[in-house]
């Protein structure tokens, strides 16, 4: 177990230190991609500052950067701003236009830029640019450029310093959507989420695989496939399944051969308790005799019945289907043929409840012919469930006088209820008395030893169902509920 804990401890944290490379490598990506963003932003900016303070002196643009002066009627358009008509702007373009001021003066003063931004892709955002009015003009320029690089785009500008010509600039090789680096924090965010997602993943199969074996070993009773548990799962599991199984062929082997024990036990005293009987015939003293020959017996039944309990516990049948209505009518049939007063009791037709999904409306109570308690098919092994039944039954008898058999299934469970007619016992002294060799203190008088019932409750939870006592109006009713 501490090798399997330890096992289980290493990849788990193995799982951890894979988990922290992934983010500190999304985080490089994230920050390695980041700074160049930035870099790109600060380098239209500068060659926006540099660009207005070249035409301001009149001087050469900077490189990967297209000036060209409107003459003529395109000029024209341009100071009437009509920018929609000129050559090169398609009616399918966005217009944004904007103009910059030194300081805070008014807009008309000489010094003043007039831009437009003509982009074949978005409307600028201009009501986002955070201008510092303290800022040079130039400055200002330089913030505009850096927001052309923001977005992917190629724009073209069209601007006027003062009462200088208008002029076309093209600057796309800086601020154009070619010019931008490659964006890789989507790439750093999908490896995050990946490796979140395979994390959670992990520890859910392997939880799932924990959690459908502990499913599995609860309901071990109600396997339609004998034998043992198949090795899969996580390395953990499969040694703990492993585990389980030799623990398993363990205890059946320990049983078989506590039964055989017991079989031969039973036959050999078989012998020297027939002869004692034989002699107990030539005792004079009839009370002595009769004390001899019910230690005869005692001692005998005591023995037949651990070796039935033995054998119930062994589950030596395989589980079938069967109809466990009919099993029911088969047994009391039995019963009442050797005239005693067991009576099955047929509920009538069996219903569901049901609602419709588009309206929020109360569940209705549906029955149907094919809800019909002969309908109620399990998985058990007949044997044993017959035997369980029997000894309901017969206890009953034994302690109620007469006894009445009901069954009531649904979808999850079925439940066969044996009424009787006795009120000497308690329900909390009948969960007790479902330990082997235990009685109640009203059974001083009637046969037994005490084992009928712990043979039915052993029997229920190797089928996956349990042993239970209610009282009803006239005595108490046990109750042998089993999954289906």
């Amino acid at each position: 177990m501490k090798d399997r804990l330890n096992s289980l401890k290493s990849r788990s944290i193995l799982w951890v230190i894979m988990s922290m490379l992934v983010g500190i490598i999304s985080a490089y990506i994230w920050s390695y991609s980041g700074t160049q963003w930035e870099r790109h932003l600060n380098r239209s900016y500068i060659a926006g500052i540099v660009l207005f303070e070249n035409i301001k002196m009149g001087e050469q643009p900077p490189q990967q950067i297209e000036i060209e002066s409107l003459s003529g009627q395109i000029s024209k358009l341009a100071d009437a701003g009509l920018f929609r008509k000129l050559p090169d702007v398609a009616v399918s373009d966005f217009i944004t236009q904007l103009s910059l001021s030194p300081g805070e003066g008014n807009i008309r003063n000489k010094n003043s830029i007039s831009i437009t931004l003509i982009s074949p892709d978005i409307q600028y955002p201009i009501a986002n640019l955070k201008i510092n009015s303290n800022t040079s003009l130039s400055e200002k320029f330089g913030d505009v450029t850096r927001m052309l690089s923001s977005y992917c785009s190629e724009p073209i500008l069209y601007m006027q310093y003062g009462d200088k010509p208008w002029i076309r600039v093209d600057g796309n090789e800086i601020w154009g959507c070619d010019a931008a680096p490659t964006d890789y924090r989507i790439i750093s965010m999908l490896l995050v989420f990946l490796s979140l997602i395979i994390l959670i993943s992990f520890i859910s199969n392997t939880s799932l695989a924990f959690q459908s074996f502990a499913e599995l070993l609860s309901k071990r009773g109600l396997n339609k496939r004998t034998g043992n548990f198949q090795i899969k799962g996580p390395a953990e599991l499969r040694s703990m399944i492993e585990t389980i199984n030799n623990y398993l062929d363990i205890e059946q082997e320990s049983l078989a051969r506590r039964a055989t024990f017991l079989s031969g036990v039973s036959h050999d005293l078989g012998t020297p308790a027939t002869r004692l009987k034989f002699r107990a015939q030539t005792i004079e003293d009839r009370e002595l005799k009769e004390r001899l020959n019910s230690d005869i017996d005692q001692m005998t039944s005591m023995i037949e019945s651990v070796l039935q309990y033995t054998q119930s516990e062994m589950k030596l049948e395989e589980l079938r289907q069967i109809s466990l209505q009919s099993l029911i009518e088969a047994i009391v049939s039995d019963f009442q043929d050797a005239n005693h007063p067991v009576k099955f009791i047929e509920q009538e037709s069996l219903s569901v409840s049901a609602k419709t999904i588009l309206f929020n409306s109360k569940p209705k109570l549906l029955k149907s012919k094919f809800l019909s308690a002969k309908n109620v098919i399990i998985f058990a092994r007949p044997l044993s469930m017959q035997r369980a039944i029997i000894n309901l039954i017969d206890n009953a008898l034994k302690y109620g006088r007469k006894a009445n058999v009901s069954l009531q299934a649904d979808s999850q469970k079925a439940s066969i209820i044996i009424y009787d007619y006795g009120n000497s016992e308690s329900v909390e002294n009948l969960t007790h008395l479902t330990v082997p060799f235990k009685r109640g203190e009203n059974a001083k008088n009637i046969k037994g030893m005490g084992i009928g019932l712990a043979i039915v409750s052993t029997i229920a939870e190797q089928h996956g169902g349990n042993l239970s006592f209610d009282k009803w109006e006239q005595g108490l009713c046990a109750i042998l509920s089993i999954p289906r």
